[in-house]
């Protein structure tokens, strides 16, 4: 918060500034840097242990898309996925699980971001 000018008395006075907004970018861009790490980690578990995983990747990630249309404003608006969106998600999320989701993924879905260390061996 320090970093980008942000106070404890902003949030609890849920005061909107391009400050709060560029913290929130910031801890956005982050959050999906861990969730595209975890991703990847989804077909090393269980065959069990991964549609609970990644159903929560995407709904999570979907809350985060819903900050950002919400003009990043989660101090006075509440951004969430409704309970049909995570059931109609859930197909989606199984289909990820699949060993042919890597030769097959869904048009929208980016591939998952490479580890530093792998594109520098390709170079």
């Amino acid at each position: 918060m320090a970093k980008f000018g942000v106070t404890e008395e902003q949030i609890m006075s849920q005061r909107l500034d391009d400050n709060y907004v560029a913290l929130m970018k910031y801890s956005i861009d982050r959050a999906r840097m861990y969730y595209d790490r975890a991703r990847r980690g989804v077909p090393m578990l269980a065959p069990y242990s991964r549609l609970p995983v990644q159903a929560s990747l995407d709904c999570y990630a979907l809350i985060l898309d819903r900050i950002e249309e919400n003009g990043y404003d989660n101090l006075t608006k509440r951004a969430y996925a409704t309970k049909w969106e995570k059931l109609a998600m859930i197909p989606f999320s199984w289909y990820r699980t699949q060993d042919m989701y890597k030769s097959l993924p869904l048009p929208w879905d980016e591939p998952p971001a490479e580890k530093k260390s792998d594109a520098a061996e390709r170079k």
